[in-house]
């Protein structure tokens, strides 16, 4: 077994699970309610069902080590622009690029990478050539990398054959991972993915913890929740719940 496959299956060692909570979304919005204070609200949650946290590579050396020493760090690598107020021209729906080389994400303790990967938008190719760039770059020092299957269209990001042909490309291209977002038939995008294939977010005004339960059923290996989470009025009941979904 090599280094790379070694740190693949510790992400799922778990009970063949993965359960990261997604603390990454200010490099976009900056402020955001629910996450005033990362490293604080990093702290809370040690001591619960959670696998480990998705940080940007800027916050992790403003968390004490300690907080997640027995937890998994994923390090949001990729960067996309900024949706500050109601200004998104800065915004890239084509294109997400890499902020962090191997070599920051091992100095940093990362056991795996999460690139944000976008299809279907002007520069399709420049995208996929980025992934596989990037691939390479982390593979070589043994690191995973998680990519997040994004459409350039946003309301496409729930449409199932999108998804599991997005799944699919981008194993196919070097991903050891795969997030992606509810659909409804989600059974399709894990039966043709080679790799484990992990739920971003959730669908709005659902039921989260039926959505968890459905996706395992159909092959889901894992959840990467955010705003369901740092938002949620009770944190801590909602990763105990979550967590027995996705693992009962």
């Amino acid at each position: 077994m090599t280094g790379l496959e070694k740190r693949v299956a510790r992400l799922f060692a778990n009970k063949g699970k993965l359960f990261v909570a997604a603390f990454d979304h200010p490099q976009i919005y900056g402020t955001m309610q629910g996450l005033e204070n990362t490293p604080k609200l990093v702290k809370s949650l040690q001591s619960t069902g959670l696998d480990g946290f998705i940080l940007n590579p800027g916050m992790v050396g403003h968390i004490e080590t300690q907080c997640y020493a027995d937890k998994l760090l994923v390090l949001r690598a990729s960067v996309g622009g900024t949706m500050i107020g109601d200004n998104y021209q800065s915004y890239d729906n084509d294109l997400h690029q890499s902020i962090a080389s191997a070599e920051l994400a091992a100095r940093l303790g990362a056991d795996a990478a999460l690139f944000m990967f976008v299809l279907n938008g002007k520069r399709d190719k420049e995208c996929q050539l980025e992934l596989a760039r990037v691939c390479e770059d982390y593979h070589r020092l043994g690191i995973p990398v998680i990519a997040e299957v994004l459409n350039a269209d946003y309301t496409m990001n729930n449409d199932t054959t999108f998804i599991a042909s997005g799944a699919r490309i981008a194993a196919e291209i070097g991903a050891d991972v795969i997030k992606a977002f509810y659909c409804p038939e989600f059974d399709k995008v894990t039966s043709n993915c080679p790799v484990p294939v992990i739920l971003a977010g959730g669908p709005k005004d659902a039921d989260i913890t039926a959505v968890v339960r459905e996706v395992v059923s159909k092959g889901a290996r894992g959840l990467a929740f955010g705003r369901n989470l740092f938002q949620a009025d009770d944190i801590k009941g909602l990763v105990r719940d979550l967590n027995r979904a996705l693992r009962s």
